[in-house]
């Protein structure tokens, strides 16, 4: 690793700040070059084909993610008060993000509570991302 800063003398610190600052800025440059968004799909296959009203179903895709007003999440949050549900991390709720798929991609409640689990966190995982990333 590099020199103990007692060792250097003002000017060595100077030099090392400015390295390092040069460094974090060059890599806080490509951090905001890369859009998570545009390399992780929003089409989340599903882990097997769904029957749902006559329609085969073994992919979801959130594109509508995209489309999303503000007024959609004053909804689901007014979705959750109604339901007496309150979770810590809306982002990484299955409840929560049930909603947040609904008004994404236009399905019904009955079909997204009619997945495996594995399949609705596949969702709710993709969503998280969405938002938190």
């Amino acid at each position: 690793m590099g020199k103990d800063n007692k060792d250097l003398g003002m000017e060595d610190l100077e030099e090392q700040a400015a390295v390092e600052a040069a460094a974090d800025n060059s890599a806080q440059t490509a951090d905001a070059e890369l859009n998570i968004n545009e390399k992780i799909p929003y089409v989340v296959p599903l882990s097997k084909t769904y029957q749902f009203e006559g329609e085969s179903i073994k992919e979801v895709d959130l594109s509508g993610l995209e489309d999303l007003t503000t007024a959609d999440g004053e909804y689901v949050d007014r979705v959750m008060a109604k339901l007496n549900y309150h979770p810590r991390d809306k982002y990484r709720d299955i409840t929560y993000t049930k909603h947040i798929a609904m008004r994404a991609t236009n399905l019904p409640i009955e079909f997204f509570n009619m997945l495996k689990w594995k399949d609705q966190q596949a969702i709710t995982s993709r969503i998280g991302i969405y938002f938190l990333f």
